[in-house]
């Protein structure tokens, strides 16, 4: 099978000397123009335009993903086949993780223009090491650059994944239980701009979801969502209806249990066709009926389209 990237033992720092994410990222850079895919390149590709790339995409959404990992990556117009360099760092650095934790291993990734669904493949595999307690200490249980080398060589970038659902995931952030007041429920969809919220038990099984679909439509008279136009009557307030009910209705008198629900196994395919097949506002990730993660059409555009 052909390699994802190009990888090689020049292409690992051991605990470099850096004063901060930008500074491990040149010195990566540079070890990557020194290999044989740059050094070979028909057009130049400059220091400063791989520089320049990594650091748009870092300042657009930073890459450090979690578990002490990061994959800063850009897609370069004109790179005959991607390169990944791997550095681990110590002491941690700053990569503005979105759990908040410094990061101390670190994948640079650079991709052809048009192929970035090879940097999310390879991001996809990597996470799934990394993400998991035990591979991340077998990984750093590794000794020397040889070593490190064979072991991101056959777990990563010799492998050839499958999109799916714990790849794109993120977790949820605002989840409502049965009981929660209506007022409240639309409250945290205004300020936090919500479509969707999804509604969990306390032990967090999904039970159902409430959209702003559903509260439009509550206090519309059921005859009306049948009518292509409205314009033979303009006096129906069609949200009197929602306010003589709001005081007193919960979640659970508002949510719908057509929900879609898939397993962390679900691939990319699957979970496109029910956002813009089914037209589904959220796709919910459970196991053991529990949700565990959100996919909508934002974040697909996020992490698959514009990688």
């Amino acid at each position: 099978m052909k390699p994802l990237a190009y990888f090689d033992e020049t292409l690992v720092l051991l605990h470099p000397q850096v004063s901060d994410r930008w500074d491990l990222i040149t010195q990566l850079v540079d070890r990557m123009l020194g290999s044989p895919v740059l050094q070979a390149q028909k057009h130049d590709i400059s220091r400063a335009l791989l520089l320049q790339k990594i650091k748009e995409r870092e300042e657009e959404r930073a890459t450090g993903l979690g578990h002490g990992v990061a994959f800063p990556h850009a897609r370069i117009e004109g790179l005959s086949q991607p390169v990944v360099a791997l550095a681990l760092v110590d002491p941690p650095l700053d990569f503005g993780s979105l759990d908040g934790k410094p990061v101390s291993i670190v994948l640079l990734i650079v991709v052809p223009e048009d192929q970035p669904q090879t940097a999310l493949q390879l991001i996809a595999q990597s996470a799934r090491i990394f993400a998991s307690p035990e591979k991340r200490s077998a990984f750093l249980a590794q000794s020397g650059v040889s070593a490190f080398y064979a072991y991101i060589q056959e777990h990563v970038v010799e492998k050839d994944v499958v999109l799916k659902a714990r790849d794109i995931m993120r977790t949820p952030t605002h989840i409502v239980n049965p009981g929660t007041p209506l007022k409240e429920v639309t409250q945290l969809m205004n300020e936090q701009r919500l479509d969707t919220v999804p509604v969990c038990e306390e032990d967090g099984t999904l039970v159902g979801e409430i959209t702003c679909d559903n509260l439009f439509k509550l206090g519309m008279p059921h005859f009306f969502t049948q009518l292509k136009s409205v314009a033979f009557i303009r006096e129906f307030d069609p949200f009197e209806k929602y306010f003589a009910d709001e005081s007193h209705a919960l979640a659970q008198d508002v949510m719908v249990r057509d929900f879609c629900a898939m397993p962390l196994k679900a691939t990319l395919l699957e979970i496109v066709f029910e956002l813009a097949i089914h037209q589904r506002p959220q796709v919910y990730i459970v196991q053991d009926k529990k949700c565990i993660g959100v996919i909508d059409r934002i974040l697909v555009l996020e992490r698959v389209i514009d990688v």
